[in-house]
């Protein structure tokens, strides 16, 4: 639903994208775009993946107790305080991103950030061991 919202109010976006889908697969509706085709598809990667930059599935992630006292980001954090992770803070951070609240999605045509938890700017599925395990279905869908 993001995804179609962000395109709407970004017509030359979803002209874009409409474009590539023509330009890979032709003008024939009959024909179903597959979930091995996604690859070929650069520009639609790039909308999935700012759809999830700028609308998490949770703006929050799960809990995590410390374990230990830490340093995080500048800050002292005692043993056995709770941390949340503020996902959708996170992907509006102008630290992180350049115009961080414009729907972008040729911000990932040439990087390698992708929502695996590999880079830590964008992970609105979690990371480690407590990654969304719904994550490969949502990503498809």
């Amino acid at each position: 639903e993001w995804a179609m919202t962000e395109l709407l109010r970004n017509p030359e976006k979803m002209g874009k994208l409409q474009n590539e889908i023509n330009n890979a697969f032709g003008n024939d509706q009959s024909k179903s775009i597959q979930e091995s085709d996604i690859s070929k598809l650069p520009y639609l990667q790039g909308v999935v993946k700012e759809t999830l930059r700028l609308h998490p599935p949770a703006p929050f992630l799960l809990p995590r107790k410390v374990e230990k006292d830490i340093d995080l980001v500048g800050h002292h954090v005692p043993k056995n305080s709770t941390i949340w992770v503020n996902v959708w803070s996170m992907g509006r951070d102008p630290s992180n991103w350049s115009n961080p609240e414009v729907f972008m999605p040729e911000r990932f045509l040439d990087s390698e950030i992708d929502v695996k938890s590999r880079h830590s700017e964008l992970i609105p599925f979690g990371a480690g061991r407590r990654i969304c395990p719904g994550l490969p279905l949502a990503y498809r869908m």
